[in-house]
């Protein structure tokens, strides 16, 4: 399943990526496209890790259910 990360996230991450590379005019586009594709990559990452995991109540040590 494909996730949308969400606007803001994109932005804050657009703006780390143009800031580092010296605030040059002009690529806006290219570094919200590459937030985005980070961010989806992230995204996909974690939801296929809680789809990994399985429902149940967690286990305590020393006590019965």
């Amino acid at each position: 399943m494909h996730h949308h990360p969400d606007e803001q996230k994109i932005r804050d991450r657009a703006f780390q990526l143009w800031d580092q590379a010296g605030q040059p005019d002009g690529q806006e586009q290219e570094f919200w496209f590459q937030a985005e594709r980070e961010l989806s990559e992230e995204d996909d990452f974690d939801s296929s890790a809680q789809g990994a995991e399985i429902d149940e109540p967690p286990v305590v040590p020393g006590r019965l259910s």
